[in-house]
């Protein structure tokens, strides 16, 4: 599911993280987690700022922030799963976002919905993800969700394979070391709109919109931003086939 919304303001430079162990990647991710539960993590704020009252009029969704060990080495050494949406589609379509969507009335619970619509989207069973907690709720006003983001781990990502028809034009694995080179990041715009979310670009296109600002805080969270100029800004657009394309400097 792709949600996008005007950003909260884009931080300056980072320090780097040192280069984890073999595990440091689902490590992070589990402690992030812990830090979640333990009330101590430090939510997504601006417009995606959490009001318990704006929340009761918005929909339940969930997404997947989905981790494997990563394909090629690096100092994070993981990947995340991301789809593209098909063009074809009502909201948002064209964009690159997390697997997810709305929570329905048969699911149990937020995870249980985000894992449900991960299977859908990507092809990959619960049973084949360990959920390593889930994070403070957001909200995304343009859409009207209040989104539930889930972290997740698969030591299992060949099984990623099946592409929901109609939904998901391609389920994508990008290296989250290549998303954090500084030359793959920027500040995303749409001509003609209030809007500026944090980017990056992936193998299929750049991320932006409500996931990109929260990769974004994801990523800060867990230490593993580098500095980037946050100055540089890409416009974005959609073309005639309906897709999201890029003007890059």
């Amino acid at each position: 599911m792709a949600l996008t919304t005007r950003p909260p303001t884009l931080r300056g430079v980072n320090a780097v993280a040192p280069a984890p162990a073999p595990d440091g990647a689902r490590t992070a991710l589990a402690a992030l987690g812990a830090r979640a539960a333990a009330g101590a993590f430090r939510p997504l704020g601006g417009p995606h700022a959490y009001d318990p009252a704006v929340a009761g009029t918005f929909r339940p969704a969930a997404v997947l922030l989905l981790l494997a060990p990563a394909g090629r080495p690096g100092p994070v050494g993981a990947d995340v799963f991301l789809v593209q949406r098909s063009p074809r589609l009502r909201h948002h379509p064209g964009q690159i976002a997390l697997p997810g969507g709305r929570v329905e009335e048969a699911d149990a619970d937020v995870v249980a919905g985000a894992l449900r619509e991960t299977h859908e989207e990507i092809g990959l069973a619960p049973e084949h993800v360990e959920v390593l907690g889930q994070l403070p709720p957001v909200l995304v006003p343009v859409s009207r969700y209040v989104v539930t983001p889930v972290l997740g781990w698969t030591p299992r990502a060949h099984l990623a394979t099946k592409v929901a028809a109609g939904e998901v034009l391609h389920t994508i694995r990008a290296s989250v070391d290549a998303l954090l080179d500084p030359a793959a990041r920027a500040a995303v715009t749409v001509p003609g709109r209030p809007f500026r979310s944090a980017g990056f670009r992936s193998p299929a296109g750049w991320i932006w919109g409500f996931t990109g600002n929260l990769l974004d805080h994801v990523f800060t969270e867990l230490g593993w931003t580098r500095p980037w100029d946050t100055s540089r800004e890409v416009q974005v657009r959609y073309d005639a086939r309906g897709l999201v394309t890029a003007q890059d400097d």
